[in-house]
């Protein structure tokens, strides 16, 4: 590649993460635009036909490869004015198949045997492929741009069809006939104003730290001060802790690391020694914590505390976490990679300030 196209590269990848895409469609586009640059004779509208041509076989699994260079040539002003076909939804099919009923339950299998996916994605994966095979036979890049039409035409949320999107994908590859697709957009929201305050925060675990068992005010500490998910934060052990970082797998099977406050190290490590307390940390009356119990127990405590019950579940902390590490810190890029977020698009919804905060800032600028 010149040094002409090397920079045309370089102030594209610039761009493009001014765009808010994710990590993972931003890797993809840079793979995609790096290949055409290095290969097409003309870095136009004429050259990416010459290179749709050569690469058909190729662009036809990877939708992503047009948008990519359609968007560089946007990008340059020099962009290929693609037109939208228009695209029939399927129509649904009497029964599926008994091909893919068989297929479908050789992925299932597959799935259990040779990936570490919890219950919950496997049945999503499932309902996912099940709802397919009643609208298509075989799975292809048209079929699926027209079953995701009929999905919108059954108005379903952008959030469901992105899962229907991600168990095709998956399908597709354990295939070995890899499909990648375009994704609705989502908004992503937060509602600021189910987050505990600092105030909230701290009131709490005064009140948990005076009862005889500290254990959940250990709990609710950690959560605070880590930004982790529940799942994640039912792997801790007293010893990681203790130790003050560890590396877990998290969503998505991606592994992170996790630091724990100096302050917190040395309460545990008093408080374990003297109570004897070693292995899992998130351990209740009678055995590991559950969603559902954790969250009874939440409610419970908030009651007491004068807290809304709407701040008092186990992900308001994670919230929490990101609004308390923002204030003080204003560094995005570094609390997303805190937090596990593919995108940083994600952890830009902490920047949201709540209605009391927003009155306050209002007031107190707005003099004139």
């Amino acid at each position: 590649m010149n040094n002409d196209r090397q920079k045309i590269l370089t102030d594209y990848i610039s761009y493009l993460y001014t765009t808010g895409r994710t990590y993972d469609t931003v890797g993809k586009y840079i793979k995609y635009v790096t290949d055409f640059l290095e290969r097409t004779e003309d870095v136009n509208r004429r050259g990416y036909l010459v290179y749709k041509r050569e690469n058909a076989d190729v662009m036809v699994r990877h939708s992503l490869m047009c948008s990519a260079i359609c968007d560089l040539l946007s990008y340059l002003n020099i962009g290929y004015g693609k037109r939208e076909k228009a695209v029939k939804p399927l129509e649904k099919l009497d029964v599926i198949s008994d091909k893919n009923k068989k297929q479908l339950n050789d992925f299932i299998i597959w799935l259990t045997d040779n990936n570490d996916y919890s219950s919950h994605t496997v049945y999503i994966y499932y309902t996912s492929m099940k709802k397919y095979f009643e609208y298509a036979n075989e799975v292809n890049m048209d079929n699926c741009r027209r079953f995701i039409k009929s999905l919108e035409e059954e108005k379903l949320s952008p959030a469901t069809i992105r899962l229907r999107i991600t168990a095709i994908e998956r399908f597709s590859k354990w295939l070995k006939k890899p499909i990648e697709l375009k994704r609705p957009k989502i908004k992503r929201k937060l509602d600021v104003n189910n987050v505990p305050t600092e105030e909230e925060y701290n009131r709490l675990l005064e009140y948990l730290k005076a009862k005889n068992n500290k254990d959940y005010y250990f709990f609710i500490k950690v959560l605070g001060t880590t930004g982790a998910r529940l799942s994640e934060f039912q792997q801790f052990t007293w010893e990681d802790i203790i130790s003050g970082e560890v590396v877990l797998k998290g969503k998505g099977n991606k592994y992170r690391r996790f630091f724990f406050q100096k302050t917190i190290q040395q309460e545990a490590k008093v408080y374990a020694k003297e109570y004897g307390k070693t292995g899992i940390f998130a351990v209740g009356r009678f055995g590991p914590i559950t969603q559902r119990g954790f969250s009874q127990h939440l409610k419970a405590w908030g009651k007491h505390c004068g807290i809304d019950p709407r701040k008092m579940h186990a992900h308001a902390f994670r919230h929490f976490f990101a609004k308390m590490f923002l204030k003080k810190n204003k560094d995005v890029i570094q609390l997303a990679d805190l937090l596990g977020h593919g995108s940083v698009d994600t952890t830009r919804i902490y920047l949201q300030k709540s209605y009391d905060e927003q009155k306050k800032d209002f007031n107190r600028n707005v003099t004139w």
